[in-house]
């Protein structure tokens, strides 16, 4: 009967003292948890009374304080023995379970910490877009200007006054994150930018004015996603950055255009002029280029995976540490082109033309060599040994036709291997 009386005032005793811990939240934990921390506290504390109760009972206590010993009194000992197994086994379970508690805890936190600059993100987007509604009244006087200045010019052009004001307008019209859903965008366009130049160029300006307005004003950022751009002069343009994804872009001329960062994905360049042309870490990825013309362009660290090259005039351009994998350069010219440290791997160029091209450092794996002319390229020491274990397509082709020279040197007198028809 004294067990039992005592069993329930340790079960009162424990369950009191695990709710006060879950009220005051000691330790600090979220309140999903202070219910799981209550119980734990409450079932270590009943755990501890029962092993106090039956020690007590089995002289597990007189045996600890040295009234008796293991030779005076085996069955004290054998009840020592298993109260210290009982309280490690009740410390174990309560590391384990508070060790999970706090696990849970500080994920729970993370999460709010996410969310809230999740938050933060969205509110600042959304404060970015009221400043641009701001703008609105702004670009619809100076569009009306634009308009009743043109009505009055026989020859379409505009003042210099004029195109100042449209260069300062798109100074104000700022890219800025979009609230998508309950996100907000990766990167940043200007939708003012982009209605801007539509603007403008459904307006029929002048090719000199025109010019005028490309070279003063700022069109980088701009959110073109989708427009149709086809056969425009759009020579020296600065659309850095800009979205230009599923754009029309065929037959255009960009010649020397600033496209850096641009994002190009599934554009549709084919027989587009983007002769000097600025495409540094642009995406081109599934973009169509087919016999479009890119002398001397730029297109270090671009993204060009599974991009249509074909019949394209490359040559000189630049395509280090770009991302090539799956593009297509069947037939193109490549010519003096520098492909150098830039992984090739999976590429078609197959009957292209990449005389004195730069293939130092590259990879070669999977790739499709079938009838491509290679004459003095430069390569490394060992280039036709790396075709052999990269085994593209025409690999036995290459190692017929071709051998490895060195017939000149760089500036730091290194040597320099070039491939020479064998």
């Amino acid at each position: 009967m004294k067990e039992k009386k005592y069993l329930l005032v340790g079960l009162v005793f424990g369950m009191a003292f695990g709710w006060a811990l879950g009220f005051l939240r000691l330790p600090y934990l979220e309140k999903n948890f202070s219910f799981l921390l209550g119980f734990v506290a409450a079932l270590t504390l009943v755990s501890l009374v029962l092993l106090w109760l039956t020690a007590w009972n089995r002289g597990f206590l007189a045996a600890l304080i040295g009234k008796n010993t293991a030779a005076e009194n085996p069955e004290s000992a054998r009840a020592q023995t298993r109260g210290w197994a009982i309280l490690a086994g009740v410390l174990v379970l309560g590391v384990v379970l508070g060790g999970i508690a706090a696990w849970r805890q500080i994920g729970s936190l993370n999460l709010q910490v996410q969310n809230q600059e999740k938050r933060m993100r969205q509110l600042a987007a959304l404060m970015e877009v009221m400043k641009q509604q701001d703008q609105g009244p702004l670009m619809r006087s100076v569009l009306e200007e634009v308009g009743s200045e043109l009505k009055r010019s026989p020859g379409r052009t505009l003042s210099d006054t004029t195109i100042a004001r449209i260069a300062a307008l798109s100074f104000a019209v700022r890219p800025f994150r979009y609230v998508q859903g309950d996100s907000v965008s990766e990167n940043a366009y200007s939708p003012e930018r982009g209605q801007l130049l539509r603007a403008l160029i459904l307006m029929q300006i002048d090719s000199g004015a025109f010019a005028r307005i490309k070279q003063q004003t700022l069109f980088a950022g701009a959110d073109l996603s989708g427009a149709d751009l086809k056969g425009l002069d759009l020579s020296g343009i600065n659309l850095g950055e800009a979205n230009l994804k599923d754009a029309d872009l065929s037959g255009a001329n960009l010649t020397g255009a600033q496209l850096g960062g641009a994002n190009l994905w599934g554009a549709r360049l084919n027989r587009a002029n983007l002769g000097q042309a600025d495409l540094k870490r642009a995406d081109l990825s599934w973009a169509q280029l087919q016999e479009a013309s890119l002398p001397s362009a730029t297109l270090d660290g671009a993204n060009l995976g599974n991009a249509q090259f074909i019949k394209a005039d490359l040559n000189h351009a630049s395509f280090q540490y770009a991302q090539l994998s799956g593009a297509l350069f069947n037939e193109a010219n490549l010519t003096g082109a520098s492909f150098f440290a830039t992984n090739l791997t999976k590429i078609l160029l197959s009957r292209a033309n990449l005389g004195a091209a730069d293939l130092r450092l590259i990879n070669l794996s999977e790739a499709d060599v079938v009838g491509a002319q290679l004459d003095n390229a430069l390569v490394d020491e060992n280039w036709l040994e790396k075709v052999k274990k990269w085994k593209p397509r025409g690999a036995n082709e290459l190692g017929e036709r071709y051998i490895v020279v060195n017939d000149t040197f760089d500036k730091a007198k290194s040597p320099l291997y070039r491939l020479k028809k064998n």
